[in-house]
């Protein structure tokens, strides 16, 4: 997860009519969250839906808010339901900065954990909740969460490949390749960051990369 900029121009449909899930909001937020679900960051294809950060049941007032509206996945946007109004909001915090997120492959588990000096309930919640979308809710996974982990680990695995091919070779072409795989349009920036922040040597390399605004 990490932060997200949202355009200022509110979506007609907003306004003209009842809905918060018209065409023009479905485009915008595409546009805005690169293609992104916003909680997992997973590319959307056909699994997409209007999300409200604060949750219609305790919220009802925020329903078309368009502030309150975000791309999100058919997978994370119910697990987040109402449980999780209190996470911390993509569009005014740099979460991938806040947050250290990480891949524990002897465990087959993600981690996330605040960073102490910032921490706050928000920063608590919004690591319990990555928790259940990456780990599951259970003592085992669920067979889509299983498929979900095995997702993510395959594209943070092929990520770590063009690493050590750069750290081994450190050419301009493996340079590059690795920068394209931090492009924002690309998946799980969050733990792709880290990755690069906890290196003195890929930090030199790769620092204007790992922005969350760039273009």
């Amino acid at each position: 997860m990490i932060r997200v900029a949202k355009s200022p121009n509110v979506p007609q449909s907003l306004t003209t009519t009842k809905a918060y899930d018209g065409e023009d909001v479905h485009q915008q937020l595409e546009c805005d969250q690169h293609k992104k679900c916003y909680l997992c960051e997973r590319r959307l294809i056909t699994d997409f839906e209007v999300e409200h950060f604060k949750s219609q049941d305790n919220n009802s007032d925020l329903r078309q808010n368009w502030n309150n509206l975000f791309w999100s996945c058919t997978y994370c946007n119910p697990k987040k339901g109402k449980r999780f109004d209190d996470i911390l909001n993509p569009t005014k915090v740099n979460i991938e900065d806040e947050i250290i997120q990480t891949i524990d492959f002897g465990e087959r588990k993600a981690c996330f954990e605040p960073i102490s000096i910032k921490e706050t309930e928000e920063h608590r919640n919004t690591c319990k909740f990555l928790l259940n979308i990456h780990n599951g809710t259970g003592r085992l996974r669920t067979k889509r969460e299983e498929n979900f982990f095995k997702y993510m680990v395959g594209k943070m695995n092929n990520f770590y490949s063009l690493i050590n091919q750069y750290l081994d070779n450190p050419t301009d072409y493996n340079c590059n390749l690795v920068k394209e795989k931090l492009q924002i349009d690309k998946e799980f920036l969050g733990f792709k960051y880290w990755i690069i922040k906890s290196d003195t040597q890929l930090v030199k390399v790769f620092a204007n990369d790992i922005i969350w605004n760039k273009k």
